[in-house]
């Protein structure tokens, strides 16, 4: 198996995620509905790609008896250990209209940095 998805069963909800693979790159697509970049980390260690933040309830949601309450929030965790070998030191990520993209290049060098920037 070149991937496994790992989240911790007791939190309130996890994104959805989907990796597709390229000829020179892994993609990686998060669903991030109403979460700002700056409530989201994202970083690599040994092998494993971790995605976690924190879901604001909406700002403008109202004091009241809810009879229908499906939307969740709170803090997030998702691991993703990949097992083609990529060059984290160069992945980048960009978060636009709700959808997180994070493009892992296939390694074709040595390792450097675990942090991933987020545009």
């Amino acid at each position: 198996m070149y991937f496994e998805f790992h989240h911790d069963r007791r939190q309130a909800w996890a994104p959805s995620v989907d990796v597709c693979e390229r000829t020179n790159e892994l993609v990686i697509l998060v669903e991030m509905p109403g979460i700002p970049r700056s409530d989201i980390k994202l970083s690599w260690h040994e092998g494993v790609l971790t995605i976690s933040g924190y879901k604001r309830q909406h700002p403008d949601s109202i004091v009241a008896q809810y009879h229908c309450l499906e939307s969740s929030y709170g803090n997030f965790h998702r691991d993703i250990a990949i097992h083609i070998p990529v060059e984290h030191d160069k992945a980048r990520a960009e978060l636009r209209e709700g959808l997180m993209r994070i493009y892992l290049p296939k390694r074709t060098s040595k390792p450097g940095s675990n942090e991933i920037p987020i545009t």
